[in-house]
């Protein structure tokens, strides 16, 4: 009898979260891509908005925020608006394109560490494991002063130190996935490995998946930008927001708009990925 009482008020309260989650989750991710575009808008269609290069001076130096400089001009006189709009251009870059070839290398590993078990996947963990023994951002900072700090050695640097993350996500997610009916009757009927990773658990991984690239951006983007804040990202001219924040900290108590408006694009870019990503972890939890 309490059952039959009580079953009802709890499907409908379980039934309440999943709606308030959801809404939730929409709402993160809506605010997180809007973020997001406002900055990629900006970074590569600045030239149509404001009438400046990067480079050129255009004002005299340490002007406060006007109609004609948006966010004031630096010590030498040049736009900060299309300076850090600039900037954007490849901070966001970088960190998008490193958390992509991470997730495609790392993914690949979880997923054949996963699916084949064994002498494999220990291999593959034990290599995963030495990579996450050393910090990140000691790690990067070796292989960058070795090598170059152009933009492509950023982009490979930041993709090694971010791999384990993805590599174990995706492989705890198929060592789920591979003791189920659909995966054990897929191996009765004689279907190959790599088919059966690439029809059967990639539809079911991409969801954490997605979810940790956007995490992964939003590290990466924090790595960047501290490995140009340290002179190690990309070079001058080139602007860059951790090169634009060391720069310009000398002239907070004078000219706080300078240090304040790299940092605020940093700070938001990273809300903007860690938006989507905590929306997307919600809307999983939801539909689990």
């Amino acid at each position: 009898m309490t059952d039959a009482t009580t079953s009802p008020v709890s499907t409908e309260s379980r039934r309440r979260g999943q709606r308030l989650r959801s809404l939730r989750s929409r709402s993160e991710v809506i605010a997180g891509v809007s973020l997001l575009v406002v900055l990629f808008t900006l970074a590569w269609c600045v030239g149509f908005i404001r009438p400046f290069s990067p480079t050129e001076v255009a004002g005299v130096p340490f002007e406060a925020p006007n109609a004609t400089h948006w966010l004031g001009t630096d010590d030498v006189g040049r736009d900060y608006f299309v300076r850090i709009s600039q900037a954007g251009r490849v901070s966001l870059t970088i960190a998008l394109s490193s958390a992509m070839l991470a997730m495609v290398i790392g993914s690949t590993i979880g997923l054949i560490a996963g699916l084949v078990g064994g002498w494999t996947d220990s291999i593959l963990m034990s290599l995963i494991d030495l990579l996450l023994s050393f910090p990140s951002m000691l790690l990067a900072l070796g292989v960058v002063a070795v090598f170059s700090p152009t933009t492509l050695t950023l982009v490979l640097v930041l993709a090694l130190v971010t791999v384990p993350h993805f590599a174990r996500v995706v492989r705890g997610r198929c060592l789920e996935l591979r003791e189920r009916e659909f995966i054990q009757s897929a191996r009765v009927s004689g279907v190959s490995g790599p088919v059966i990773a690439a029809k059967h658990l990639l539809p079911n991984v991409l969801p954490v998946m997605t979810i940790q690239l956007a995490n992964t951006a939003a590290i990466v983007i924090l790595l960047e930008s501290s490995l140009s804040y340290l002179g190690l990202g990309v070079q001058p001219p080139t602007p860059s927001w951790g090169r634009m924040v060391f720069e310009s900290q000398s002239y907070m108590v004078g000219s706080p708009w300078l240090v304040m408006g790299a940092a605020g694009a940093l700070v938001l870019s990273s809300i903007g990925w860690g938006l989507i990503g905590e929306g997307f972890a919600v809307s999983r939890k939801s539909i689990v």
